[in-house]
């Protein structure tokens, strides 16, 4: 079974920062430091963190390895049978696991976004024509081509190798790997996955 959890992080990062900084793994902290803004890095360590609680409560450990593969993808050393994938955007951190590959990608849906000059730029004809045959939903829709693309090539490990104009989510052989969900407060998720049996799972307090 594919699972997707969804967290929200506080308003005033600074607390759980705190927290959060001591316990992480040296890779993880680098790549904290690296942000200029403390909310930036702790995203970065809620990330983290929700990877370590779920490879615990999954895989039964709390000393684990992760190694980047040669396509970018990240993987836990010795357990090939457990795939995971995180996102993060504005106040959501989200992780998605299971057996199979899997990808996830969360957005803070802008409105400010210049959507129809990306649309032109980065998606094939039928995905924008999906966008502009309803205007009152054309954000939302946006989004779900959006995510819907950026969880696909994380699915398959490629990264922005693969051109986001070179593959409609729409084609049949993508559509029934993605599934999206809009959280109330403006955000879009899309999980990637050949798992028919997925568990999206929203916890709506602060991250603990």
């Amino acid at each position: 079974m594919t699972k997707v959890l969804c967290v929200t992080l506080p308003q005033q990062p600074d607390a759980l920062f705190e927290v959060l900084y001591p316990q992480a793994d040296p890779d993880r902290k680098i790549r904290a430091d690296r942000y200029r803004y403390r909310e930036d890095g702790l995203r970065c360590l809620v990330a983290g963190e929700l990877l370590r609680r779920t490879v615990r409560r999954e895989l039964g450990t709390t000393e684990f390895q992760i190694v980047t593969e040669s396509n970018g993808k990240p993987r836990v050393v010795g357990y090939d049978d457990f795939h995971f994938n995180l996102s993060h955007s504005g106040r959501h951190v989200a992780i998605a696991w299971g057996s199979t590959p899997v990808g996830v990608d969360v957005q803070r849906m802008d409105p400010k976004v210049k959507q129809e000059r990306m649309a032109k730029r980065c998606f094939t004809l039928d995905e924008q024509e999906f966008i502009l045959q309803s205007q009152e939903e054309a954000m939302e829709r946006f989004y779900r081509v959006w995510t819907g693309k950026e969880s696909y090539l994380k699915y398959l490990g490629t990264g922005l190798q693969k051109s986001l104009s070179s593959f409609s989510i729409f084609a049949p052989e993508i559509a029934p790997l993605l599934q999206t969900r809009y959280l109330q407060d403006g955000y879009c998720v899309t999980l990637c996955s050949s798992d028919p049996d997925c568990v999206f799972e929203w916890d709506s307090e602060s991250f603990i």
